[in-house]
């Protein structure tokens, strides 16, 4: 039996069977196939068996409908395209799975250890952000000396006061 994989923001992973002829996909209740999430809408699409196949239509959603990455507002579906509603990502698997195929027989490699590792002498980066290299300000190294010598004079000042009154 056809059915979607759902990949929920929360990391949840939910299997939903397609197994009336018009299953609708929404946020609210009365969908078929109700997924909470705020980037599907109310009633976001159908998918719909129809001359044998599934038919995915888009119903005006705000944030769409894609199929393998492409937008769209109507669709056949294969077995193993992705179908995302909005944010959510789903994989659609049709009745007739495409049967397993080995994996193809690596070769093996030995990896050898560099001895040396060094920058080639023509590199030039090619980095669109600029190093960050702090480079020292000789106006701060004044503004510096003249706040200390302010803290000096307000501190001489204060002395003097206290001395002044102190003496009366």
């Amino acid at each position: 039996m056809a059915k979607l994989q759902i990949f929920l923001p929360d990391g949840t992973l939910v299997s939903h069977e397609l197994a009336d002829e018009k299953t609708t996909v929404g946020r609210v209740a009365d969908n078929e196939l109700q997924i909470n999430d705020g980037s599907v809408s109310s009633r976001h699409a159908e998918i719909e068996f129809e001359s044998d196949a599934f038919h995915l239509h888009d119903l005006g959603s705000t944030n769409g409908t894609f199929v393998n990455g492409e937008p769209v507002t109507d669709a056949v579906l294969s077995h193993g395209d992705e179908v995302r509603f909005g944010t959510v990502e789903t994989v659609f698997h049709g009745e007739e799975e495409v049967p397993d195929q080995p994996l193809p027989q690596s070769k093996s490699s030995a990896a050898e250890v560099a001895q040396l590792s060094s920058r080639p002498p023509e590199f030039i980066s090619s980095s669109p952000i600029p190093k960050n290299v702090k480079e020292k300000d000789p106006l701060a190294g004044a503004l510096w000396a003249v706040a200390g010598i302010g803290v000096l004079a307000f501190a001489g000042a204060i002395a003097m006061i206290l001395g002044m009154t102190s003496g009366l």
